[in-house]
């Protein structure tokens, strides 16, 4: 009975994923010893799969003809206490062999650094897939992010110590990034052509917008020492976030700063709303609005001066982020947040995410990869791309 519901589960779900132009793809997990390491390795993959892929286990019992798109040989090298794993896909074998630790843990955290060194390793150089799970961690990952040159994806995650640090990979030289500021919170991360970081931080005891410079580890704080700021994005040299003022009510302006010149300017002004998630499209300022009286999200802009609402529905837009003719953003349809593409040329929508059932958000998007968070694990959010066709 649990074979036959797994397989009309998979597929209804190549169903839904299909009709957007999203289909899991087929993995194949080849077991070459027996022992019991080897087995809990294997079901922690297949757990940790099971959401994005076709699972499929081999051995020599258990033939299935069939193409996969990825590969993955695990042998026990019991002489040298080793665990050796070789992934094929796209033509490509890596080899991400590792010592057995003797902790709880490690065979959950040996799981996740090898599939996610697979995924971003087919995020930089394989076309063949379309829908791609790129981290696997338990806990939370969210707020994806490209570098400049395309070559370090960013992120928060909560691994390892439970507070949302930011983390990233670098996809050239293929290691993990970290900045660890471990007695605070990190959300809405950003990387400079230099190397710096760009971040909201609760550091000082409050929401800051922060530059952090990895190679002397120095912070400096942008914003205002005395009110709450957020939601940074960094473009060619500048800053834009959102930063809170009072006057007998709190409302927040978008504000940008230029590094060169050290210097802060006020772009919008229009109290009683709050303004986040700042980014640029088209050389303007795109930003979310919110009226806090009837609680609409309408997604805006400034033409001379004036702020000019470019999106509005009674289905609140957030979190828009613009490339090329479009803007994507999270919007709810049938009881989801979907990842949603709109059309600015045709003035039409695709929810990208259509059928799939979790809520996602916080996209960011370069070349024809969109990346976003998505909360399928209890609530719990990994990062993922799909790839639009061109």
């Amino acid at each position: 009975m649990k074979k036959i519901f797994i397989f009309l589960f998979l597929i209804l779900v190549i169903v839904n994923f299909s009709q957007i132009g999203i289909k899991k793809e087929n993995i194949l997990l080849k077991k070459n010893s027996d022992s019991w390491i080897v087995d809990q390795i294997i079901d922690e993959f297949e757990s940790k799969l099971s959401y994005s892929y076709n699972v499929y286990k081999y051995n020599k019992k258990n033939i299935l003809n069939l193409n996969y798109d990825v590969e993955i040989d695990f042998t026990e090298d019991s002489s040298k206490n080793n665990i050796r794993i070789l992934a094929t896909f796209d033509g490509t074998r890596i080899d991400l062999t590792e010592k057995i630790k003797n902790n709880k843990d490690w065979i959950k955290i040996f799981s996740t650094k090898v599939l996610e060194k697979i995924s971003f390793k087919r995020l930089k150089y394989s076309k063949n897939w379309n829908f791609l799970q790129l981290t696997f961690w338990d806990g939370i990952d969210e707020y994806p992010m490209i570098s400049p040159d395309k070559n370090k994806i960013i992120f928060i995650s909560d691994r390892y110590i439970g507070n949302r640090n930011v983390w990233g990979y670098n996809l050239i030289e293929n290691k993990y990034i970290n900045i660890p500021l471990n007695f605070s919170s990190e959300y809405f991360p950003n990387i400079t052509e230099d190397g710096s970081y760009v971040f909201q931080s609760s550091l000082y005891g409050k929401w800051d917008v922060l530059i952090y410079n990895p190679e002397n580890e120095e912070v400096k704080r942008i914003s205002d020492d005395s009110y709450n700021a957020y939601t940074p994005y960094y473009y060619k040299g500048n800053i834009y976030f959102s930063a809170e003022e009072r006057n007998g009510e709190s409302w927040t302006e978008i504000y940008k700063y230029n590094i060169k010149e050290n210097k802060i300017d006020k772009i919008t002004s229009l109290k009683n709303t709050f303004k986040f998630r700042p980014t640029l499209w088209k050389n303007k300022i795109i930003f979310q609005m919110i009226n806090p009286r009837s609680g609409q999200n309408d997604i805006c802009t400034i033409e001379n001066h004036n702020i000019k609402t470019i999106i509005s529905s009674d289905l609140n837009e957030v979190d828009p982020f613009g490339f090329g003719n479009y803007i994507i953003y999270s919007k709810p349809k049938d009881g989801y947040y979907r990842i949603t593409l709109y059309d600015t040329e045709n003035n039409k929508e695709n929810p990208l995410t259509i059928n799939i059932s979790d809520d996602a958000f916080y996209p960011s998007a370069y070349d024809n990869i969109i990346l976003f968070s998505l909360y399928y694990k209890n609530g719990e959010p990994d990062i993922f791309a799909i790839r639009l066709s061109k």
